[in-house]
């Protein structure tokens, strides 16, 4: 009995391990199917029309234009831009006058001989110096001619007869072209761009006084708004100099040459009192005695 029961034993474990062996080992896989290509039908031939109809005419095929493009350009280049329809093409007084206008630097100021509103330039300096020099050799010929000159040509002649006095014909030309050019500095700017003081000498007891005004067109405006340069002599005596250095009185020449204005001053100082003549030797009383 013990011997079946063993045999009983064995044959139920081994009918386990089959069913284990069934159950873990999966099915195997089938192999995959291989894409299957894909089969085009071709269009169905055209029916022949029947007898006794007309054929549908095809309407033209359209030809396909041309669509090459132009090659792009180069990194760094940019294409020129065509001119929009109906625009005239420049023409070539138009790139020389364009060349003309990049050759020209560009900080470089305008040539212009006037001033912005038209007007004269600048005033030259020493072109004023020889239109006073011309004035003052015809006054000096004047002075020659005439047994009884002016005013003017005679204050000339005395200024160049007189010497310099070393004590005060320079300080005295000092203070007053100081004084001039602190009146002129004053001026707009436009003004003080046509008026220039020409030159300062001081003799023994006159001092001479040359400017020179190159924009008479605006003469009367500039008089009216106090510029005009009788008035900036007028101004000297109100210097506390002017008492200091004993001048008692001023005359102003004004001379048209050249479209310049041309002033010629003079400043006449107090005349030394000549020095008082020695008093006599007087005569003593001598008196006389009676002899005895």
């Amino acid at each position: 009995m013990r011997r079946t029961v063993i045999l009983t034993i064995a044959t139920l474990t081994g009918l386990l391990l089959v069913w284990l062996l069934v159950v873990r080992v999966p099915p195997p896989q089938p192999p995959a199917a291989s894409p299957s290509t894909p089969v085009v039908l071709a269009p169905p031939a055209p029916a022949d029309p029947p007898p006794g109809e007309p054929v549908p005419a095809r309407p033209p095929e359209t030809p396909v234009a041309d669509t090459a493009t132009e090659p792009p350009a180069p990194p760094g280049t940019v294409a020129p831009a065509s001119p929009p329809p109906g625009s005239a093409a420049p023409t070539d007084d138009a790139d020389a006058s364009a060349d003309e206008t990049a050759d020209q630097p560009a900080d470089e100021p305008a040539t212009d001989s006037g001033g912005d509103d038209g007007g004269p330039p600048e005033i030259d300096a020493d072109h004023a110096t020889d239109l006073l020099a011309d004035m003052i050799a015809r006054a000096e010929s004047a002075s020659e001619n005439v047994s009884t000159p002016n005013s003017v040509v005679a204050t000339l002649k005395q200024f160049d007869q007189e010497s310099v006095d070393a004590d005060w014909s320079e300080n005295a030309a000092q203070h007053i072209e100081a004084s001039l050019g602190e009146w002129i500095a004053a001026l707009p700017a436009d003004a003080q761009a046509h008026l220039a003081l020409i030159h300062v000498e001081c003799r023994e007891t006159l001092c001479q006084v040359l400017a020179a005004d190159n924009d008479p067109g605006t003469a009367d405006e500039r008089s009216r708004a106090g510029h005009e340069w009788q008035q900036a002599i007028g101004t000297l005596p109100q210097q506390p100099w002017w008492h200091e250095l004993a001048f008692v009185a001023f005359d102003t020449q004004v001379s048209n040459a050249d479209d310049h204005t041309l002033y010629m001053s003079y400043l006449l100082r107090e005349a030394k009192a000549p020095p008082a003549p020695d008093a006599p030797a007087g005569t003593g009383d001598t008196g006389s005695s009676d002899g005895a």
